[in-house]
């Protein structure tokens, strides 16, 4: 350990812009921003703290023209909602300028679909996309980057009724967009349609090995989904089954994905994981067992050996490299 900074009672999102560092803290519902001083240190010093505007904020999203910061406040402690903040010149979040729109509705879940969950913000060509766990959808904003005009556009994309839809990835490459469905145990492919914004669901897969499916008594909760550095295979993680399922990714019009393997995650809970930038490793942030795993990657035949382990990290939600 270098340097470990205080950051509230619970960061659980981290992005970077530059020399800055936008943190949320889902506890207290603030966006907390700090300079990065050092970066081989790690030394960060806390400049300014403000509103989520919402309830319990979970993830975070800076527009292409660096004007904008997109929050997802999962409602936990009240309502949900997308928030979108305006940078000042010093590129530090606004409060009184804030657009925050609401979701309406609710999920057959009775636990976790009783109102809106809005779970992650992500921009993707002129377009702000909102995934909202507790209304099985994925709201579609047409984005002004000159004014930050937020409008809803056409229909929600609706996913299976009780999927939860959690965390959506855009193919860095390819008119493909993947959800991980945190209720069902399930991650699904769409095409997209960058000019117009649309996603048309081309397949659905389930996250877990047959016998853990038929163990009724087992609960399974996917996390993140990512894509290697290759692109050659979809990963996505498994809370209760503590695994990571390997998607090979074909270019098939039909089934894009396939189950590869399931990689065990040596811990509990892995919330977050990631790639380092050299593509070499890759990391699992296990939030309930305290550990970071690290795991090298062998692009030759896509195989996971595992490394090295990092114990004793209170709950671990979140990793990002400031290279």
């Amino acid at each position: 350990l270098l340097h470990e900074n205080k950051s509230g009672k619970g960061p659980s999102w981290l992005l970077d812009n530059d020399d800055l560092l936008y943190v949320v803290n889902e506890q207290e519902d603030k966006i907390e921003t700090f300079t990065i001083d050092d970066r081989i240190q790690g030394i960060l010093t806390s400049k300014n703290t403000i509103s989520s505007k919402g309830s319990t904020p979970c993830s975070l999203a800076l527009d292409p023209t660096k004007k904008w910061l997109a929050v997802a406040n999962y409602g936990g402690l009240g309502s949900a909602s997308f928030a979108l903040l305006p940078l000042n010149k010093s590129r530090y979040p606004e409060e009184k300028a804030a657009q925050v729109e609401t979701v309406d509705g609710h999920g057959p879940h009775p636990d976790r679909q009783d109102h809106s969950h809005c779970h992650q913000v992500q921009f993707y060509g002129n377009y702000l996309y909102g995934v909202d766990l507790g209304t099985d959808t994925i709201n579609i904003y047409r984005f002004d980057d000159a004014t930050g005009e937020m409008s809803l556009l056409h229909s929600r994309i609706r996913t299976q009724a009780g999927a939860g839809p959690r965390h959506l990835f855009f193919h860095p490459d390819k008119p493909l967009a993947f959800v991980c469905n945190e209720l069902n145990s399930t991650t699904c492919v769409y095409r997209t349609d960058a000019t117009l914004g649309k996603l048309q669901l081309q397949q659905t897969i389930t996250t877990r090995r047959s016998d853990d499916e038929k163990n009724s008594t087992k609960e399974n909760t996917p996390a993140e989904v990512q894509i290697s550095p290759d692109k050659k295979y979809l990963l996505v993680s498994n809370r209760g089954d503590e695994n990571l399922v390997i998607y090979n990714l074909s270019d098939s019009s039909e089934n894009v994905l396939s189950i590869k393997e399931h990689l065990s995650i040596q811990g509990s809970g892995p919330r977050y994981f990631t790639f380092d930038p050299t593509g070499k490793y890759l990391l699992v942030a296990n939030e309930k067992s305290n550990n970071l795993i690290c795991f090298s990657y062998n692009p030759n035949d896509g195989s996971f050996q595992f490394v090295s382990q990092l114990a004793h990290v209170q709950s671990p939600q979140h990793i990002l490299f400031i290279s």
